[in-house]
């Protein structure tokens, strides 16, 4: 559609939402009448907002607070209407699901009401005045109409009501819904409303702006998968992630899920650390993130289709002309209440950046909600498509010094093997000089480095996830819910990210193909029981199963060399003592098949109890036995322990909330998270010598909040990270028959030792007014704890993690009026220490031989790096009633290199302007 199209459409649905538009009522009443009593009203009057309700106001509270999604502000009128149709109307305008028993209401009462602006807990309390029965929340848009205990002399709805936000509804880390208050964990809840106002564009720019303890890097030409710096330091080398979920779908590759809809998204929800593991299982080392889809449908059941669209220039001094960057957004959703559907598609691409470094990328979902009197049904669909090209050309070293990702023509082709890192040194070490307007037609220097940052000529990706979730409540204490789903990537080009060297491969990677596919059925029954007043007991019981399909591009396999190598092998490979790591070589197998498929099966049982004590003192404890078969040559079973514990004082609008947790949790060896990047090819062959990736350790905090108004959350975190997995570098140098130095890279996959994270975060928020900030602020100290026998990396006791910065921060303002509304947010990450890849480049080149950058000597490489700022900016100008005009801008201080190292570069400032509608 275009601009005029969009303008036209807007004035015609503002004229025709003004017309039908009903007249606002300044004070809010409410009347519970007899069925005998209103009748001859409603029969007196034309149309429904004629009935004049007799009774007085409403004698609820407004000023009280209530747990969501209770806290929803709604406006009803009705007049003489049945109250069963009354509470449905009421659960549609909310946007809540609604379950109650029908035997349980007054079925001749009828109700006229006429409300303005009142939380929804409000409304349900006074339709429900007189009847035993008052709303319980039980999941995050959920609520059951259940008796009260009467006896215990409670008054109706009075445990409804809450004076913090720490009431709010979260599914991640808790049995199937409960009210963060008694959560013993740092849980984060990041508002899709949030997201949409700052434009985030990745999962990673959210978790930086929001999720204390969690950096990401931005993302380097060629490269689609998301590169995380810290999750409250380090828990591997190059493949620290959270473990991610989908609408409670596990994803196969977290790495892969970086694009974001803001406008299809309810919330992402996060926790940070191992103490999930319990409920989660493997891969939950770091943490979890559970990215919930809106399944609110539209008000009054109609169809609203939104559409969005930007276009603008980003900055750059690596290329001729300012490449285009564009978005274009469309979402639709359809019904309200019991019965709900939505859609939504992305398009988006950026220019090059550096010449040849382009990217496009397609997303596209689905969601259904189907809710019945004891059930309901969410179904999710989501399909997303990047691509990555990588330079051709990177300007590494100022103004002359270039290093180009073509074959050296000095190359001899007898020592050039297809899949070996070579780095050619000959007399003449001129360089070609390059200016911006070459784009990639430069002269060839005669000593040339693979250089193309984390790829070498780029990463196309298509990832998927199906499923759905059943929730089954037969009675008001047991909760039963199915989960069953399935999510895949296609994967073209593996990444070298982290590694120390500029490259590792020629063309065997670049062409390398992987892919995988995980099935996974999950059920939970959650018991609640009632112990006495203000105390409760929750049971969880869950059991999980997944099944795994694994393919290999066996092409251009590095040799694995192990001590007793497992069968399966592939041909080339060699075995020899390397004291029990695998040490990879890069050399082409033309004798080996160029696919091969690993089936593996991974499940677990777990329990977990929750249990209050007078509203104040929240205990947790599990356990979680974890099965994992196929992947690696033997069986393997974890135990995944977890315990917690909370306090909550409520002083008038003050409350205090202590925790604390503790948890552990695993990361195999062989990961689809590693099957990203070229380990994942070699970890398969070697993983009976390798231990799995463990972390465990606890954390203690305070939230205080005062009012609604302020908010701040202080957490302490000690953890101790094992067995991480780093690709040791060594260095071969050998003469070829032209006379000339030819210098070979291998790495070697070992276990490290022993790491230990600790450190501090700090988040905050408050509103002003029509100001609201939000800040968060993270110290971390990742440093070597201990060194496995064996071990011949860079790395020693007390040595600080490599690309973990010690300080992380964020701040966030928006500013709101009638018309308009500012968004603005600044992140920061300083001071870390990683490899000097340019010099590390240099060296390579270089004809002294004693330039070695392999294993301790790459210490000699390291470097310090002060810090990296980002700014964004998004501003917002309704021109009409659903038409608006925003100007985003995002890397507003021009940030293009310098993070995580001095080789990587990155889209610079870019500003953009676009329209949005709603019809």
């Amino acid at each position: 559609m275009s601009a005029t199209g969009a303008v036209r459409w807007s004035f015609v649905a503002g004229a025709i939402a003004a017309w039908i538009a009903p007249v606002a009522f300044a004070h809010a009443q409410v009347s519970v009448l007899p069925a005998a009593a209103a009748a001859p009203r409603a029969a007196s009057a034309s149309r429904v907002d004629e009935v004049v309700c007799a009774a007085r106001a409403s004698t609820v509270d407004r000023g009280s607070s209530f747990a969501a999604p209770l806290d929803r502000i709604v406006t009803i009128k009705l007049g003489d209407t049945p109250i069963r149709d009354a509470l449905d109307k009421v659960a549609e305008l909310a946007h809540v699901e609604l379950s109650y028993s029908r035997e349980l209401l007054p079925n001749d009462r009828r109700i006229c009401v006429s409300l303005d602006r009142v939380a929804v807990g409000a409304v349900f309390e006074t339709l429900l005045a007189g009847t035993s029965l008052r709303p319980i929340v039980v999941g995050s848009s959920q609520i059951v109409l259940a008796p009260a205990r009467t006896a215990a002399g409670l008054e109706v709805g009075a445990q409804t009501r809450r004076a913090s936000v720490l009431d709010r509804v979260v599914v991640t880390g808790t049995p199937d819904g409960a009210s963060q208050r008694g959560s013993p964990f740092a849980l984060d809840v990041i508002d899709g409303a949030t997201l949409a106002k700052q434009r985030a564009a990745s999962l990673g720019e959210a978790l930086d702006r929001a999720a204390p303890g969690m950096w990401s890097w931005a993302a380097s030409a060629g490269s689609v998968a998301a590169r995380y710096g810290s999750i409250r330091g380090a828990s591997s080398f190059g493949v620290t992630a959270p473990k991610v979920y989908l609408d409670g779908i596990e994803v196969a590759n977290p790495l892969l899920v970086t694009q974001l809809d803001p406008s299809r998204i309810d919330r992402i929800e996060v926790i940070r650390g191992p103490q999930g593991a319990a409920l989660y299982g493997a891969d939950a080392i770091s943490g979890v993130v559970n990215i919930l889809t809106r399944h609110d449908g539209a008000p009054n059941g109609a169809m609203v289709m939104q559409l969005a669209t930007n276009a603008g220039v980003s900055s750059t001094s690596y290329a001729s002309r300012a490449p285009f960057v564009q978005d274009h957004a469309f979402s639709l959703r359809a019904g309200a209440g019991k019965q709900t559907m939505g859609l939504g598609l992305t398009l988006g691409t950026v220019g090059a950046y550096v010449p040849g470094a382009s990217e496009r990328r397609v997303l596209a979902d689905a969601d259904v909600r189907v809710v019945r009197s004891h059930s309901v049904l969410t179904g999710t669909a989501r399909f997303a498509m990047q691509e990555a090209n990588a330079s051709t050309n990177l300007l590494l070293g100022g103004g002359s010094s270039v290093f180009n990702s073509a074959p050296s023509s000095s190359t001899s082709s007898s020592t050039a093997h297809a899949g070996t890192a070579t780095w050619a040194s000959g007399s003449d070490r001129s360089w070609g000089n390059v200016s911006a307007s070459d784009t990639g037609k430069a002269p060839m220097p005669k000593d040339t480095v693979r250089f193309a940052g984390d790829s070498a000529s780029g990463q196309r990706m298509s990832q998927y996830t199906f499923g759905g979730t059943v929730t089954m409540m037969p009675t008001l204490r047991w909760t039963h819910t199915i989960i069953a789903g399935i999510d895949g990537y296609r994967l073209q080009g593996l990444s070298s990210a982290g590694l120390p060297t500029p490259t590792i491969y020629g063309t065997d990677l670049t062409n390398a193909q992987g892919a995988a596919d995980r099935g996974t059925l999950r059920l939970r029954t959650v018991g609640r029981f009632d112990l006495a007043e203000k105390t409760s007991l929750s049971l969880t019981f869950a059991a999980e199963q997944a099944v795994l399909r694994q393919v290999e591009d066996l092409s251009g396999q590095p040799v694995v060399s192990v001590q007793g190598a497992p069968q399966g092998v592939p041909q080339g490979t060699t075995q020899g003592k390397t004291s029990g790591a695998p040490t990879t070589a890069f050399a082409p197998t033309a004798t080996t098949s160029s696919l091969r498929t690993i089936w593996a099966q991974n499940g677990g049982v777990s329990a977990q109890a929750n249990v209050a004590l007078n509203d104040a003192w929240f205990f947790v404890a599990g356990t979680r036995l974890e099965r994992s078969s196929g992947l690696t040559p033997e069986t393997q079973v974890a135990v995944l322990p977890m315990l917690g514990a909370s306090y909550v004082q409520d002083i008038g609008q003050t409350v205090l909330k202590w925790r604390a947790a503790y948890g552990t949790g695993i990361r195999p060896a062989n990961s689809f998270t590693r099957g990203t990047s070229w380990m994942g090819r070699t970890v398969v062959q070697s993983a009976s010598a390798l231990q799995p990736e463990s972390q465990s350790g606890i954390e203690g905090g305070l939230d205080w909040l005062f009012g609604r108004a302020f908010v701040m959350h202080v957490t302490r975190f000690d953890q101790r990270a094992s067995g991480l997995i780093q690709p040791v570098a060594s260095t071969t140098t050998t003469q070829t028959a032209a006379g000339k130095w030819v210098r070979s890279v291998s790495y070697t996959l070992q276990n490290v030792g022993a790491i230990t994270n600790r450190g501090w975060e700090l988040q905050g928020s408050t509103q002003l007014d029509r100001l609201s900030l939000a800040g968060t602020m993270t110290f971390v100290d990742s440093r070597v704890a201990q060194v496995a026998t064996g071990y011949r990396g860079e790395l020693r006791v007390g040595d600080r993690m490599l690309d973990v910065p010690l300080r992380t921060a964020s701040v966030s303002a928006t500013w709101t009026a009638s018309r308009w509304s500012v968004v603005s947010s600044l992140t920061r990450a300083e001071d870390w220490i990683g490899y000097d890849r340019l010099a590390i480049g240099q060296a390579l080149v270089s004809t002294d031989r004693d330039h070695d950058v392999g294993g301790a000597m790459l210490r000699n490489y390291w470097m310090k790096y002060g810090g990296v700022t980002r700014v964004n900016g998004n501003f917002t100008y309704r021109v009409v009633r659903d038409l608006s005009l925003q100007i985003t801008g995002d890397n507003l201080l021009n940030v293009q290199r310098g993070a995580p190292d001095n080789a990587t570069i990155t889209a610079g400032r870019t500003l953009s302007f676009g329209l949005r509608t709603t019809f």
